[in-house]
């Protein structure tokens, strides 16, 4: 896998959209250090945080891919900016919710660093 930061921002995507590779996604291409935020939703400091916080949406959820429609993506340094739709499948292929947002990825040696989503959380949250 090359190390430059749209690389690994696309091989993140790909991954997570394969079957059951959302935790595999995360374990491969952030730092454990990584920090992840999301509008509305608490923050993950952390990669363990990141895969627990992941995993109860795929509990809560029965996810079993978040397919990537990458609208557009721009690079700068090390930073990553992406506009684009996440589609929740669950295992039968079945879509259960799209939902478009802007996100902002730092990378660094050739791993994810901070993950930033900007969206509309309602529809993720309980009614």
């Amino acid at each position: 896998m090359s190390q430059n930061p749209e690389s690994v921002v696309r091989a993140f995507f790909a991954e997570m959209g394969s079957g059951g590779g959302l935790i595999a996604a995360i374990d491969r291409h952030c730092a454990d250090d990584c920090k992840w935020e999301n509008t509305g939703l608490p923050t993950a400091p952390d990669k363990a945080t990141m895969k627990a916080m992941m995993q109860a949406f795929i509990d809560g959820y029965a996810m079993h891919a978040l397919v990537v429609d990458l609208i557009t993506i721009a690079v700068s340094g090390d930073t990553v900016l992406t506009e684009r739709i996440d589609h929740m499948d669950k295992v039968d292929g079945t879509r259960m919710m799209s939902f478009p947002l802007a996100g902002m990825f730092t990378v660094k040696a050739g791993k994810i660093v901070r993950w930033s989503d900007y969206f509309d959380p309602r529809p993720l949250l309980p009614e």
